[in-house]
């Protein structure tokens, strides 16, 4: 079944996650890659998630899709703003009517802990280090997957992950949603993290009002 979990933001907010379990051959059928990628298990993710956005948004030429500098998918001249993410087994596809969107998903696991120094600030680190041993982890990825779609989101480069992103709060229940605060060259902006746990994943998606 192609969207394993889907969501209405609100109105104007869309996201939908597929469960990949499906072989290469199944998504070529659909869907080319400009570019072709040698890793099989890479291959059938970028694949994934082009399939899943063309059944999302079955209007959209694939065919003129451009990536941005910050490795952001772009199709020019439509009205709407998306935004792509894929890991092991997932792809995540977000939709939005009205401005720029990010979304990022994340395995859980415990390779997160070589890199949180890459993403984490002191003040999130103070957040994570009161929980039990256990819930940290789960903490961790979803500030990782956060950065990444607040990234997305903010269509900037030169990003200091720890420093030019805050996330103000943990993630405490299953889903939500949270402010975060983009503190770069100057700028002091609040966007908003609708985030859920999957069992093995976290995905966030990201945009800058709260309606």
């Amino acid at each position: 079944m192609p969207f394993f979990y889907q969501q209405n933001i609100n109105e104007t907010r869309h996201l939908a996650i597929w469960s990949i379990t499906e072989p290469v051959s199944f998504f070529e059928t659909d869907v080319k890659l400009a570019v072709d990628i040698q890793n099989e298990e890479r291959k059938v993710q970028h694949l994934a998630v082009r399939l899943l956005f063309k059944l999302m948004m079955p209007e959209a030429d694939l065919n003129k899709m451009v990536m941005a500098d910050n490795g952001k998918p772009y199709l020019l001249g439509v009205p709407f703003h998306f935004s792509f993410s894929h890991c092991k087994g997932y792809a995540a596809v977000a939709v939005s009517d009205i401005d720029p969107i990010g979304i990022d998903i994340e395995i859980i696991h415990p390779r997160i802990l070589k890199v949180a120094h890459k993403f984490l600030n002191e003040s999130e680190k103070k957040l994570i280090a009161a929980l039990p041993e256990a819930a940290q982890l789960n903490q961790m990825a979803f500030f990782w997957a956060a950065k990444e779609a607040m990234y997305k989101q903010y269509e900037n480069l030169g990003i200091d992950f720890a420093k030019d992103f805050n996330v103000l709060q943990l993630a405490n229940e299953q889903s939500g949603i949270i402010p975060a605060q983009i503190l770069h060259k100057g700028l002091n902006k609040t966007v908003y993290l609708d985030y859920h746990f999957g069992e093995d994943y976290v995905c966030v998606t990201c945009f800058s009002t709260s309606h």
